[in-house]
Formats: C-alpha cells, sequence, structure tokens
C-alpha cells in the first residue's frame, strides 16, 4: 500500500483514506460454457476479496448450489438454444466492490453419425461396444468376432479378430518383465473371459476365465478397469464379480442387482454404478472386498420390462449421469446427488434414424474431444455422437 496522488492511484488499485489498495480479483478456471440444456454446470472462479456472493444477472432461471469460489448451475432442459444464463459473482476487498460474469450459452443437440463412410462390414460390424485410447482413436467391438480402430476423423485404421466380443475399456495392466504398467484395451467375451489386447506388441492374452472356485465365469459382457483389477458382469447369471490383481483371481462380487447389464464408476471413491432394466444401483465397494446393500440411484421404468435395461452408463465432470437404454431408443440425464436417489433431467428418444440405440455410452478422449458423447448403434452399424459441452469424468 502507498499514498494516493491527487485521489488517483496507479493502475487497478483504489484510493481508501487516502492510501491506494487493491480491490477484489477474478480468475475463472475455465473459459465461458456452451452446454446442452438439463445439464448440471460447475463453475469455479478464484476471487482475492473479503466477501463474495452468487446471483443471476441474465438469461432463463436457474437454480444453482454452492458458494465461495464453486457453484454447479443446472441448465434448464427446455432452455432455449442460444440463451446466455449470467452467473454474476460480487465481491468486496477493503471496501471496494467489483463485479465478475460468467456466462452459460445453452446448445442446440445436434446428433450425428461418426462412422457413415464406413460401408464395408470387414471394418465395421454389429457395433456392441466401444473406447477411445490416450490418442483419441476410437475402438469398437463387433458381436461379429472383431475389433476396429478408427482414427479422430473416422476413419478405419486396422482391424483385430477376437471371438464372442463384446464390451470394451481402456485400463492398465502391470507386465513383471518389464516392471511396469502397460496401456491395454480389456475386451469381455461372451464365451466366459476377459481379453487385454497390448499395442506393443499386439497380442491378446487372457486375464481371466474362471472362478476362484475352478467353474466358468458364465456370460461375460462387460469389464471395468479400475487398476490392475476388473469388475465384469455375467449377465446369463445375474452376477458381478471381481479379478484382483494382486492375487490373479475372480470371485462373484454380488447377486443382489436384478438383471445387472453395465457398470461404471461415478464422482464418489469406492462406489460403482450398475444399470439395469429400469433402474440405476448405487452399490458401494467395502474395504473387506465385500460390498454394501445396493440402492437405487435412478428409477426411470419399469424393472420387469427387458426392454428398459440400461445398454451405457457415462458421467461428466458437472456430475452429470448419461444412461443409455437400447431397448427404448433414449437417453437420460440425471444430476449427480451425494445421497439418496436421483431423478431424470432430461431425455433424448428417436434423435434419428440409425442413430438412437445409445449403447456402449462414452464421453470420448484426446483429439476426438471428450466433451462429446458417443454410443453404439448395433442394429444400424454405426457409432453415433452428439456434442455437450461438459468433459467425460
Amino acid at each position: 500500500n502507498f499514498a494516493c496522488l491527487d485521489g488517483e492511484c496507479v493502475g487497478e488499485l483504489s484510493c481508501i483514506d487516502e492510501v491506494c489498495k487493491p480491490g477484489p480479483s477474478f480468475d475463472p478456471d475455465d473459459d465461458d460454457r456452451t452446454v446442452l440444456g438439463g445439464l448440471v454446470v460447475p463453475v469455479v472462479v478464484d476471487i482475492i476479496a473479503d466477501e463474495s456472493s452468487w446471483s443471476q444477472a441474465d438469461g432463463p432461471t436457474v437454480e444453482w448450489t454452492g458458494e465461495g469460489t464453486a457453484i454447479q448451475v443446472a441448465v434448464p432442459a427446455d432452455a432455449t438454444p442460444g440463451d446466455v444464463i449470467t452467473m454474476r459473482i460480487t465481491a468486496v476487498r477493503n471496501t471496494v466492490e467489483a463485479t465478475f460474469d460468467y456466462h452459460i450459452t445453452v446448445l442446440e443437440p445436434v446428433f450425428e453419425d461418426l462412422l457413415v463412410a464406413i460401408t464395408d462390414p470387414e471394418e465395421l460390424g454389429t457395433s456392441v461396444g466401444l473406447d477411445f485410447d490416450d490418442n483419441g482413436n476410437m475402438w469398437v467391438s463387433s458381436s461379429e468376432g472383431f475389433l476396429s480402430r478408427f482414427s479422430t476423423d473416422g476413419a478405419f485404421f486396422s482391424r483385430y479378430d477376437l471371438a464372442d466380443v463384446g464390451g470394451i475399456r481402456w485400463g492398465r495392466l502391470y507386465f513383471p518383465e518389464i516392471d511396469d504398467d502397460v496401456d491395454v484395451l480389456y475386451a469381455a467375451q461372451s464365451s466366459g473371459s476377459i481379453s487385454a489386447y497390448n499395442p506393443n506388441n499386439d497380442m491378446f492374452q487372457v486375464i481371466t476365465d474362471q472362478l476362484e472356485d475352478a467353474t466358468p465365469l458364465g456370460t461375460i459382457d462387460v469389464v471395468l478397469p479400475d487398476g490392475g483389477n476388473l469388475f465384469m458382469v455375467d449377465s446369463a447369471g445375474g452376477r458381478i464379480l471381481r479379478y484382483t490383481e494382486e492375487d490373479a483371481l475372480t470371485r462373484v462380487l454380488t447377486t443382489s442387482v436384478v438383471a445387472p447389464s453395465v457398470l461404471a464408476f461415478g464422482p464418489d471413491a469406492n462406489v460403482l454404478y450398475v444399470g439395469a432394466p429400469g433402474q440405476v444401483f448405487r452399490v458401494g465397494l467395502l474395504q473387506d472386498g465385500a460390498v454394501a446393500e445396493p440402492e437405487v440411484y435412478l428409477d426411470f421404468g419399469d424393472p420387469a420390462d427387458p426392454l428398459e435395461a440400461v445398454g451405457g452408463l457415462s458421467f461428466d465432470e458437472g456430475g452429470n449421469l448419461w444412461v443409455g437404454v437400447p431397448g427404448t431408443n433414449s437417453a437420460h440425464i440425471a444430476h449427480y446427488v451425494a445421497s439418496g436417489a436421483s431423478s431424470v433431467a432430461r431425455s433424448f428418444t428417436d434423435v434419428g434414424a440409425g442413430l438412437s440405440s445409445f449403447a456402449s455410452v462414452r464421453h470420448g478422449n484426446g483429439e476426438n474431444g471428450n466433451s462429446a458423447v458417443y454410443w453404439a448403434n448395433g442394429s444400424d452399424r454405426t457409432v453415433a455422437r452428439v456434442e455437450t459441452g461438459l468433459q467425460g469424468m
């Protein structure tokens, strides 16, 4: 601090009681957003101030939670594309008051076919699973028994034969010969095993094909890596299984979820989200290797209707959960809640011919842009996407 000169100060300082003092400063973590209606948007503006408060200055009325530097703004599902929501933070420092405006523009949902140029069934079959490597390449599994790799612009790269392949996910696998972890593509095989493709040697290896008691794994449709451990679904047996890297054994984790179909991790630690007909469950993972009693996290349909089976789950940075339901050609968005049940904030149904199956829902990665949501459309042999404006978790 230094004395004012004729009541004036240099730069952004203000003259307070004849002394030049700084007022509030604002530093947003992100630029203004453009997002789909129905999503919760995290807004973080680092400030230096003695006190501050948030208000809405313009746009369609919104609800928000939080205070201080971080809030979560729920964009109305019925907001008109092009609407601009202005959130204003007012801060005071050294009695100097200033404001900062953060803008959220509502995005028009545009559903598009990413692989429209792929017509050769030897390059893309009946797509059932997809995931992205760290370079942004998209890998798609086809029920005809092969994997395909596509560039960030949807061009076909290569094909890898693997019988009975279903869900796929990138993860890490420890190799003792090099004493290091390597990025591998895990693949669930309905014949009863989990294999891993190692891009370093262009080979597959079986990770597990039986339980600890030497009985078969069952019909494995889904795999979810967790470090070197794996969670998987035996759909025919209604079981969720877990493979532990430490002892290289696979055990039954729970049979308490009726007709489980897909798995995902969310914003909370040690919690597994499980899709089932008409519902998504939250299952706590306990330190002793057991699980807590499953709780209904989202109830969106009829648990007795097999067409309501969940085909994909993916969380974004705002805690929004995308739920794909291939049997009803629908996708639902639910906002994250730390306890209790959430509800559907917005749904998309029959978004276009050949684009509405919503299976194996994923956020992108790398150059593909992880603010877009992608999904497989098995009946129409393609992959679709929609830009959301929020990055995947």
